[in-house]
Parts: C-alpha cells; sequence; structure tokens
C-alpha cells in the first residue's frame, strides 16, 4: 500500500483529492495543511501531491510578491524534499494560455521546478463544486459583471471529476510529463451567460481555456448548465 502526502488537503481541489484518495481505500494517506510539519509529512511518503498552490489569479496580479512565495518559492522547497519520491504538481491551464499574467508565469515556474524524470504535472482549467464561491461561473449566477472577453470559452468540469482522475494516475509511475483535465468541450461565457438568463456584462480579453487532448472519459461541458441551474433555484 503506498503512502501518499497529499499538500494543500484543505483547498478547494485539494479536499476533494482527500476524499478521493479516502474512498479509494488503496493508500495509507498523510493529509498536510500549512499547519502540519511539511517536511516529516513527505519523509513518510512514497508519492507527494503538491496541491497547494492559490487558483486566485486576480489576487496574483495585484499582489505578485505574495503570489511568488506562496507558489513558486513554496513549490522549490517541495521539490527538494520530494527528492527521490514521485511528485505531482496540480497546476493550471493557465500555465499554457497566461504567460503575459503573473498568475501564469508563476504557474509555468512551479512546472519547471516540478519537472523530473519521475513527476506527473497536471494542469487543470475552470471548475464547479457546492463549495466553490469565487469566479466567473459564480459571477455569472449573481449577474456580476465578468472580466473577460464574451468569446472566452472554458471547459468548465466539476471538481469531483478532476480528483478521481488525479487519484486514477497516482499508481501510475510511468505517467510522467504534462497532462491536462477538463471537459472534452468548450463553452463560450456569452452562451453561458445567456442559457443562465444572467444580466452579467464582460469587460477584458480572451482568456479560452481548453485542455489538450482532454481524457476519453472528460464529461461534457454542458453539464456545467445543470450544476448552475441547481444554484439559481
Amino acid at each position: 500500500m503506498k503512502t501518499v502526502a497529499l499538500i494543500g488537503a484543505n483547498g478547494f481541489v485539494g479536499s476533494e483529492i482527500a476524499n478521493a484518495i479516502i474512498n479509494e481505500k488503496r493508500y495509507s494517506f498523510i493529509p498536510v495543511t500549512r499547519h502540519d510539519n511539511l517536511e516529516k509529512a513527505i519523509q513518510k511518503a512514497e508519492v507527494v501531491i503538491h496541491a497547494a498552490n492559490s487558483g486566485k489569479r486576480f489576487f496574483a496580479e495585484n499582489n505578485p510578491e505574495i503570489d511568488f512565495k506562496e507558489s513558486v518559492e513554496k513549490t522549490e522547497i517541495i521539490k527538494k524534499l520530494s527528492i527521490n519520491k514521485r511528485l505531482i504538481l496540480i497546476s493550471s491551464i493557465s500555465a499554457r494560455t497566461q504567460l503575459d499574467t503573473v498568475y501564469g508565469r508563476n504557474r509555468r515556474s512551479c512546472e519547471l521546478i516540478a519537472d523530473t524524470e519521475k513527476s506527473l504535472i497536471i494542469r487543470l482549467g475552470p471548475m464547479y463544486g457546492t463549495d466553490k464561491s469565487i469566479g466567473v461561473l459564480n459571477d455569472i449566477i449573481n449577474n456580476r459583471k465578468v472580466y473577460a472577453a464574451p468569446t472566452t470559452e472554458y471547459a468548465f468540469v466539476d471538481v469531483r471529476y478532476n480528483a478521481k482522475k488525479i487519484i486514477s494516475l497516482v499508481s501510475e509511475d510511468d505517467t510522467i510529463g504534462i497532462i491536462e483535465i477538463g471537459a472534452k468541450n468548450g463553452i463560450s461565457l456569452e452562451s453561458l451567460r445567456n442559457k443562465l438568463k444572467s444580466t452579467s456584462t464582460f469587460e477584458g480579453k480572451d482568456d479560452t481555456q481548453i485542455p489538450v487532448s482532454p481524457p476519453n472519459d472528460a464529461p461534457d461541458v454542458n453539464e456545467v448548465l445543470l450544476f448552475a441551474k441547481s444554484i439559481m433555484e
């Protein structure tokens, strides 16, 4: 039975990964939060999942030094502590599509740091879930302005799908490199707004985030409509 340390176990994605690990019952699980001893936790593990980097893009742009410390510097520390262990970095599609932003550059820097012969980098795009209280989808649901172009296409996917997919890759030691996970297709923000009968307006540039070669079992993006409507009822 492999021992898996999950850094960022209380986060939006991390908490769902934690649930998936527990439900699998195939691994010895070490949840790691910022209150735990990082070095001791990693020492006990064979696999280290780093899911502690923030997904707050707007915060990163306005607080570049803090974001650098909390993402790039943190990843450097985790990499050094994880020598000879399988390291799985939970990254963002922004590391490919948003290199002109602080958030995107820092997430790409984390990928370059984590990249080894044994590591796996998993890029995630826009997600939804019962605990998700921020983001574009929430803005549209609540008729708020969206700071992206209406032509922007997102491959929205349930965070629980991502968590299960991530855990399915833990035991595949020969799966390395970069994988992007999300819905098998995208939906424009303008179309999403119209289908939800929202009054949101748009301001900003195109921020399309569609996974390159999504998994074969990736869900249809229109499932996000069912989730959004359930929240709005």
